[in-house]
């Protein structure tokens, strides 16, 4: 592939998606080579002694070769090995360049939009943890490939494929970054513990503390991070699996009120079906009627 770089007009259609890419790029740095050897546009290109700030996000891919990246600060140094993936956070200071003995080849895309910044505050991609060392850096390089495919159609051509599989490399991103080996990807997999748990034993009493020692979380620190993360509260989300559990029960089985109160841990069946007519706007035997004649009720 020949080294390129190209830079899109804004799209009328990305906020269909949410994402648009803005510019896109691929370069193969010779040991020894300077750096950066092409010139960009003024708000892009940049000196080492220097430095750069975007404006937008740009994801960086190096399959080949390996170099340094500073980020958030000088001296905040990250090694950069073949396969590895960076992120270059809008406004924030970086410059990175390869290393002069091996040089690399780097493939990067651009973009921006609602997604884009949702993606990143509700992921582990931070400043502070800017790269993503993947188990298979062959899949992120089929998606620059596609990429680079796409945006070499006819001007417009393209652009909404582009815009959603830059997207996509963000989700996948964000997932391998949550993987085990950091403290935001241990959060997460912590609150996803919480969440099982939760779900399972929905018919036990719902015990905050003992929870929240389950995922290895203090009670106030395990309570504010699941609401952030989920959007309740625990003791809603409880309250919630168990009503979907009984909506099942009443759904595909013939046991009674009684029994399915007593099997999802009610005091009684009267405290059962006050708390499915709060939660489901029907009384339990209401939404098995329904349920029976094909007609069920909206949630």
């Amino acid at each position: 592939m020949e080294n390129y770089f190209r830079y899109f007009p804004v799209s009328v259609r990305a906020r269909i998606w949410g994402c648009e890419v803005s510019a896109i790029g691929h370069t193969r740095i010779s040991p020894g080579a300077s750096y950066p050897p092409m010139r960009h546009p003024d708000d892009h290109h940049f000196k080492w002694e220097r430095g750069r700030v975007l404006q937008s996000l740009q994801i960086v891919f190096v399959s080949r070769g390996g170099g340094v990246l500073e980020s958030a600060r000088p001296g905040d140094s990250h090694k950069i090995a073949a396969g590895s993936v960076f992120l270059l956070f809008p406004g924030v200071w970086h410059r990175y360049a390869p290393n002069p003995t091996q040089g690399w080849t780097e493939h990067w895309v651009e973009s921006s939009g609602p997604s884009v910044t949702a993606a990143l505050s509700s992921s582990a991609l931070t400043p502070q943890s800017p790269v993503v060392t993947p188990q298979d850096p062959a899949e992120i390089l089929h998606i620059f490939l596609r990429l680079h495919a796409l945006t070499a159609r006819t001007p417009g051509c393209g652009r909404d494929a582009a815009d959603t599989l830059a997207l996509h490399l963000l989700s996948r991103l964000g997932e391998l970054a949550e993987q085990p080996g950091g403290r935001s990807a241990s959060l997460h997999e912590r609150l996803e513990r919480a969440r099982r748990l939760l779900t399972e034993d929905c018919d036990q009493p719902f015990d905050a503390p003992a929870v929240a020692a389950a995922a290895g979380l203090g009670a106030s620190h395990f309570r504010q991070a699941f609401r952030r993360e989920c959007g309740v509260s625990p003791r809603t989300f409880h309250a919630e699996a168990r009503l979907r559990r009984a909506a099942d029960l009443l759904a595909n089985t013939e046991l009674s009120i009684k029994e399915i109160a007593d099997i999802l841990g009610f005091s009684s069946a009267f405290h059962f079906s006050n708390a499915f007519k709060r939660g489901r706007s029907f009384s339990p035997n209401h939404w098995r009627e329904r349920q029976c004649v094909g007609n069920p009720p909206a949630d």
